[in-house]
């Protein structure tokens, strides 16, 4: 689903302890100075808030604070194979852990049973119950999730997604390294915005208890190899001081905001023929009758995004300006299998089962590095690529149609399909080779 760090499993040596505590990136980092008023915690499955962000609600309970803790999965997926316990079971006993684990902090529990191991295959559930939760927080709310580039594709799932839904909506939000202490090496933060959570000594034993609690985890299930422990004594030292945040970006202004805004549809895209004619084309240029999730990065009003829904499962709209934001969720109203969320084409594609991505337009307008990577991601995802540009000229583009598709051609491991010249626009699909 994604390409990145390794996977590593619990009793994996990683790296040590000390190293880390070397790490000039963590040894420098600001103490954390929000002081927010609610604190959400998204976690891809129990435990992961306690190991991770412990610290930031003991420290919110203390002062009274609310906080609300949503867990994308049951933790079904923790001892696959056990003879001890079946999934059902010991989704059972991890949902009663965790509650145990919780009581001291008394957070509100949200739990969503998306499938442990899947999460990536229900970004649109997981979307739509963060998204009217954290529309409810106060502006000054902070919100917790795993790191988007965790190691683990259920923490990155969650982590991507929720970072979407904060930046959209204006709150703050942080990522908790959890399974990258273990595959990371300690230059991995440098020049990240690493913040650290100071945790004094009576939010250190209570984070002991908390995590003790998770018994099915930090014991084995049995002597059978399939129930072997989850979180062993090297992987726990990692979590026995004080935390460290990376803060996720927030959302910038556009220089496209103000036509949004102000115009709703400032090209057009519903009605005009060069918009009608050019959707018709990338349709039926599509080399599937069916794809799973197309991701249209640009989306502006999504008119291109609620087309694309009836080929696919599920179609996803990104754009970096939150008011196409708006006029997009107008636009899908209707679309029962169709969403958008906050995203530059900086950060690449989302954490997700992504098999056809379509930039229409987009590229003439962003940087080449963003541009190329979204090209490489398309192909590693091994997804189907549809490229679409205006021929014309406009003081605001970076590069001609002409520059956008040579460069996307440049890339190694991908071929042309479709091919479309004519004097209004480009259309190129690149299929990964």
């Amino acid at each position: 689903m994604t390409s990145g760090p390794p996977r590593f499993e619990g009793d994996d040596a990683g790296t040590p302890h000390d190293a880390w505590l070397r790490s000039a990136a963590l040894r420098d980092a600001p103490t954390l100075e929000r002081s927010p008023s609610a604190l959400l915690v998204v976690a891809a499955h129990p435990d992961d808030e306690v190991l991770g962000a412990f610290g930031s609600m003991h420290a919110a309970a203390r002062r009274g604070l609310p906080v609300t803790v949503v867990v994308a999965t049951d933790g079904e997926g923790s001892h696959p194979g056990s003879p001890t316990l079946e999934p059902a079971a010991l989704a059972e006993r991890r949902r009663a852990e965790q509650e145990e684990a919780l009581a001291g902090v008394g957070a509100r529990l949200i739990r969503l049973g998306l499938p442990d191991g899947a999460v990536h295959a229900h970004r649109r559930e997981l979307v739509a119950a963060v998204a009217s939760i954290v529309a409810a927080l106060p502006d000054d709310a902070l919100v917790l999730a795993p790191w988007s580039r965790d190691g683990h594709p259920d923490h990155e799932a969650v982590g991507d997604a929720v970072a979407a839904v904060a930046r959209e909506a204006g709150r703050a939000c942080a990522w908790s390294p959890i399974w990258a202490w273990l595959w990371g090496e300690p230059e991995l933060f440098d020049g990240m915005p690493v913040r650290r959570v100071p945790l004094d000594v009576d939010a250190r034993d209570a984070k002991v208890r908390a995590i003790a609690a998770h018994r099915s985890q930090v014991a084995p299930l049995s002597s059978h190899p399939a129930d072997r422990v989850v979180l062993t004594s090297a992987m726990l030292e990692r979590f026995a001081g004080d935390e460290w945040l990376v803060l996720a970006p927030a959302a910038e202004r556009t220089a496209f905001d103000e036509r949004y805004a102000s115009e709703g549809d400032p090209w057009s895209t519903r009605s005009s023929w060069y918009e009608r004619r050019k959707r018709s084309l990338v349709l039926a240029s599509l080399p599937d009758e069916r794809y799973r999730l197309a991701v249209e990065v640009g989306c502006g009003t999504a008119t291109l995004t609620a087309e694309l829904a009836a080929r696919c499962d599920g179609a996803l709209g990104v754009d970096a300006s939150v008011p196409a934001l708006a006029e997009a969720r107008r636009t899908l109203a209707d679309a029962p299998n169709a969403w958008v969320e906050h995203r530059t084409a900086a950060d690449g594609l989302p954490a997700a089962d992504v098999d056809l991505v379509v930039l229409s337009e987009l590229g003439s307008y962003i940087a080449d590095a963003d541009l190329l990577h979204v090209v490489e991601q398309a192909r590693d995802r091994g997804a189907h690529l549809v490229l679409c540009h205006w021929r014309g000229e406009s003081d605001d583009m970076r590069r001609s149609a002409e520059e956008v598709h040579a460069l996307a051609a440049g890339i190694r491991g991908l071929r042309r399909v479709v091919e479309h010249r004519d004097d209004a626009f480009l259309l190129d699909v690149l299929v990964p080779e």
